[in-house]
């Protein structure tokens, strides 16, 4: 279980128009995760896509997918989000599975939320006890 995370953009790039978005805007990212005392524990490698605006409400839908690189084993994220939670600093809760090191098999899930927008952001990456078959 990782709490208390701190993530550091390294990298980004989007076609995203923040004033009107809409479907088909996309956009990826690389940061730095660090641990309570800002030591770098991984990396979180992402991409995310609006795809859709819900018919009911005109909410647009964006699917988020996460390869998360940590010392000692990758963990993958993917997730569908209201686009405006990816920006608003609410906590975004997403499903995570290990495929391979010591997380192999596990699920769990991250949560994040921007603190500074487009720089940082607090972040969780927490496991289940009980591993897939």
């Amino acid at each position: 279980m990782f709490e208390n995370l701190s993530e550091h953009l390294t990298t980004f790039a989007n076609d995203i128009d923040f004033e009107e978005p809409k479907p088909g805007q996309s956009g990826t990212y690389q940061s730095e995760l660090r641990d309570p005392s800002g030591a770098a524990i991984g990396t979180v490698e992402g991409s995310y896509r609006i795809v859709t605006r819900r018919e009911s409400d005109g909410v647009l839908l964006a699917c988020i997918n996460e390869k998360i690189v940590l010392t000692d084993g990758v963990v993958h994220v993917e997730a569908w989000a209201r686009f405006e939670n990816l920006i608003s600093g609410e906590w975004l809760y997403c499903p995570a599975v290990g495929v391979s090191g010591r997380y192999a098999g596990r699920t769990g899930f991250r949560q994040w939320r921007p603190v500074e927008l487009g720089k940082t952001a607090e972040a969780k990456l927490v496991f289940f006890t009980t591993q897939l078959s």
